[in-house]
């Protein structure tokens, strides 16, 4: 005997208890739950390993998006349990501030750390490294606190009228928390564009700085990719937000809300692969200890440019072994600006390595130091 096996859709028939507009599939949120806590475990372990204090927010905004994600699998299997959807619901909605979060400060860093000197102005970058992190985080910080007023409104009534109808239903009845939270959904989507023209404009601009920056392409440049590909996605997931939250039972773009792929194909997947650029190309791998720190002191950065007196070449007192100043692009891999050899372990910590013979040795860079 021949068992034929054939997919039958079944449209999900919303009871008044149901917060969904579709049946919700376990398995997929078992998984998304499972590639979530081991994306999250693998940054929370580089961000001890590499001692990357400035990046806290991004621990805070991967353990939100963990712990949505988990909160998931009893919704998605009781679909009338109000709080494991509210935990999903909130989480998975407000862990991208943070995320975004981290992109701001990360590139700010970038900017100190690659920019010469001269260039630190806004003529220049259009908004300089001082004002890159105040600027986005205090917007990012406003739109994440409209967006909790907003979605706060909206469960908290649900939660005082446990008989009025489904948690989209009284959505619709809160009219001003739904236009809150779309409000903070637009300013979040608004900062990111913004953020992504700037990155995207240095990005491009400092191609010309290829033979004469401040440090070897390979050791910033990598992490720069990954801060425009995470700007990017975390655009696209923003627009997907504001789109996709509903304005009227039977408006707006109804395939979105009652078609659970969209949500795993433009919510789940973008905020996925942002954090697996993180994990590849972690800040800690690429940013001098000098950098890392909670606190960038910024007296110390300009003191260290200062040390390089041309962005072409390595100062005399850097190069004593070769007796004259030697061009950054003709060192030798593995040798410093005096032509000595650089040894692993001949140093307890990449600041004690001169920022003139880490910035111009692509093996320097890449030594991890006890």
């Amino acid at each position: 005997m021949h068992i034929h096996w054939r997919a039958v859709f079944i449209p999900h028939a919303s009871s008044d208890t149901d917060p969904y507009h579709y049946e919700p599939n376990v398995p997929v949120a078992i998984t998304a739950a499972v590639l979530f806590t081991l994306v999250s475990l693998i940054l929370i372990y580089q961000y001890f390993r590499y001692r990357s204090w400035f990046f806290w927010t991004m621990i805070i905004g991967v353990l939100m998006e963990a712990v949505g994600y988990i909160a998931r699998i009893p919704s998605a299997q009781n679909t009338h349990k109000d709080t494991p959807f509210l935990i999903s619901f909130l989480l998975i909605l407000l862990g991208p501030s943070f995320l975004a979060a981290a992109c701001y400060t990360t590139f700010s860093r970038i900017l100190w750390f690659s920019c010469p000197e001269s260039s630190l102005n806004l003529r220049t970058l259009w908004i300089p490294p001082h004002f890159v992190t105040p600027i986005f985080v205090t917007l990012d910080l406003i739109s994440f606190l409209i967006q909790t007023i907003g979605a706060g409104q909206i469960s908290r009534s649900y939660d005082r009228n446990p008989d009025q109808g489904t948690i989209n239903e009284t959505e619709q009845r809160v009219v001003t928390g739904r236009i809150i939270l779309v409000f903070g959904l637009i300013l979040q989507a608004s900062c990111f564009a913004l953020f992504e023209i700037v990155a995207g404009r240095y990005f491009w601009m400092n191609r010309k700085w290829r033979e004469e920056d401040l440090g070897d392409g390979k050791i910033w440049r990598r992490l720069n990719y990954a801060i425009n590909g995470a700007g990017t996605l975390i655009t696209l997931r923003a627009i997907y937000r504001v789109v996709e939250i509903p304005h009227d039972k039977n408006g707006g773009p109804v395939y979105l809300q009652r078609h659970e792929w969209c949500f795993w194909a433009f919510d789940a997947l973008p905020i996925f692969a942002t954090l697996i650029l993180f994990a590849l190309y972690h800040p800690g791998r690429y940013l001098p200890r000098t950098y890392t720190r909670l606190a960038l002191n910024k007296a110390t950065v300009i003191q260290q440019k200062a040390e390089i007196t041309s962005p072409y070449t390595v100062p005399h007192y850097a190069n004593q072994n070769r007796g004259a100043d030697m061009p950054l692009r003709d060192l030798e891999p593995g040798m410093d600006g005096g032509g000595r050899e650089l040894r692993p372990g001949s140093v307890h910590d990449r600041d004690e390595i001169s920022r003139v013979e880490w910035l111009g040795n692509p093996k320097a860079a890449n030594m991890r130091m006890a």
